[in-house]
């Protein structure tokens, strides 16, 4: 969905290489921040990866979602998120 996933979510390499997703929304997303289950997810990751990332992009957990209606983007969370 997003237009990039950044080099460290690269789960299976495309023929053509790169971090390029489907690019239906303009920002990306860090998943799973602080997750007990990707010790790796925390947020000193999420800054790294972010300052990777060219754009508009958000680390979030699993309380948290992301709502785009009309263009406008909603961060709707009980939980813990940062956008970059």
């Amino acid at each position: 969905m997003t237009p990039r996933i950044g080099e460290d979510f690269v789960g299976f390499q495309p023929p053509a290489g790169g971090d390029s997703a489907l690019g239906v929304v303009d920002f990306s997303i860090f998943p799973h921040l602080d997750h007990p289950e990707c010790p790796d997810n925390t947020m000193a990751a999420a800054e790294r990866w972010a300052a990777q990332i060219a754009g508009p992009a958000y680390a979030i957990d699993e309380q948290t979602a992301i709502k785009v209606a009309d263009g406008a983007v909603e961060v709707i969370s009980e939980g813990h998120w940062k956008a970059f």
